[in-house]
């Protein structure tokens, strides 16, 4: 004869428990074939409503096994490491589900009888929880109780995500008053230590690739997704011609987003594509790179040329950087002179400033290898003793170096590879 209680404790939860896992096993013995779509839709939205039922009752043993500390016998050190290590599970995770058990039982209670009905699902009620306790401990317990109807009538119509969003400015949606200047506090917090957090690093592998790493406020963050899907765009939706039309005038739509591929395209487009003139300056200059090359190499678009650091890349690729104004050429004659412009000024120009990164390519201290665009323009003769503006008289040199070679104490000298050291005098 069949019982309700089990047959060792005699409490009825366990016979329960069994009887619901013999009806859901007895289901899936069930052949499908048979159900239209009609009834597919309403089994999968009972489906849904079955799982949130049994999720909450899940809650509800867990909180109970906290409070008999159901772990202590076999020594764990808390319920969710119990659980966890029975249950084969993720301690951080069974410990988040303990605590959330324990947050529903004893003062979220209007949520977790939404959980019971079946008009939130498991993933609602953690967002929902986490909203409700982030908020003010100070908050009053009307505002708080407010709080909680209103996320509670929106989970029937929003998703998690939505959830989250509503969750995060929820006493402004209820209580403007008091929320907006909540509101306000947490974001200049948020704000200021998002802003603490700013890095960024990049690495060279010696392949000709570069690797990268970067952390930046969630602002920033969306400028910059949204450049880059607008650079991906054109070759990502509405490009590939339909086979039935020749000329093109009729497309078809890639699916998807952007690729990580295509948004790394898209990075590059937007490094190169950016207005000089909106750069900070380098060494008085605009950060535009340039390369240098020979006048046939850049014109027939073979062998090689060099940026200003010293990076190789084929002269096809200095051309059309050329041609579209992101690089500037230094081409190079027979000699290799450029840019004489003698007494007329005593700061080199910017024209002249770039010849003097495509030949220098660093700081010309021997063993320093500063960049070009963090150097200084220096006379190898001071204007003010006759020296000359011009680019046989001048070199780049790193703030540090460059003070040196203004320092009295120190003597420059100059070596055949153009690089120089210096001694302090005796």
């Amino acid at each position: 004869m069949a019982t309700d209680k089990d047959t060792t404790t005699g409490h009825p939860v366990p016979a329960g428990v069994r009887a619901v896992s013999a009806a859901v096993v007895a289901l899936v013995e069930r052949p499908l074939f048979a159900l239209d779509a009609a009834t597919t839709r309403d089994t999968i939205l009972a489906l849904a409503e079955l799982k949130s039922r049994l999720a909450s009752y899940e809650y509800a043993v867990l909180a109970h096994a906290e409070e008999v500390q159901v772990g202590a016998d076999t020594g764990c050190t808390s319920t969710g490491v119990w659980a966890a290590n029975a249950t084969r599970s993720q301690k951080n995770v069974s410990a988040a589900q303990v605590r959330l058990a324990t947050a529903l039982e004893t003062r979220w209670h209007r949520v977790r009888d939404a959980l019971a009905a079946g008009s939130m699902n498991a993933e609602q009620v953690r967002v929902v929880v986490n909203a409700l306790e982030d908020l003010p401990d100070d908050l009053d317990a009307g505002l708080v109780t407010r709080a909680e109807e209103a996320l509670v009538g929106y989970a029937v119509e929003f998703a998690p995500q939505e959830l989250r969003q509503l969750g995060a400015h929820i006493l402004t949606l209820v209580a403007p008053e008091v929320g907006e200047e909540i509101d306000r506090k947490r974001l200049e917090a948020a704000e200021a230590k998002a802003a603490q957090k700013r890095r960024f690093s990049l690495s060279f592998d010696g392949h000709g690739t570069a690797h990268g790493r970067f952390t930046i406020p969630e602002v920033q963050a969306k400028m910059l997704q949204k450049l880059l899907y607008g650079f991906a765009a054109p070759g990502h939706v509405n490009c590939t011609p339909a086979s039935d039309d020749p000329e093109g005038g009729k497309r078809e739509w890639t699916k998807g987003r952007p690729s990580p591929q295509k948004l790394g395209e898209a990075f590059c487009e937007l490094i190169e594509n950016y207005p000089r003139n909106n750069a900070p300056k380098l060494g008085r200059t605009d950060g535009t790179f340039i390369t240098t090359t020979t006048f046939d190499l850049l014109t027939t678009a073979l062998g090689t040329a060099t940026l200003d650091d010293g990076t190789p890349m084929t002269a096809a690729q200095a051309m059309r950087l050329a041609c579209e104004a992101r690089i500037i050429p230094v081409v190079l004659g027979g000699n290799g002179e450029v840019l004489h412009q003698g007494r007329a000024r005593r700061r080199f120009t910017a024209a002249q400033t770039y010849a003097l990164h495509a030949r220098d390519k660093s700081c010309t201290a021997k063993g320093c290898d500063w960049p070009p665009g963090l150097c200084h323009a220096h006379h190898d003769k001071k204007f003010s003793e006759g020296g000359l503006t011009d680019i046989e008289d001048g070199r780049l040199l790193c703030p540090h170096h460059h003070a040196r070679a203004h320092d009295p104490a120190y003597e420059m000298k100059v070596h055949a590879d153009n690089k120089v050291t210096f001694h302090r005098r005796t």
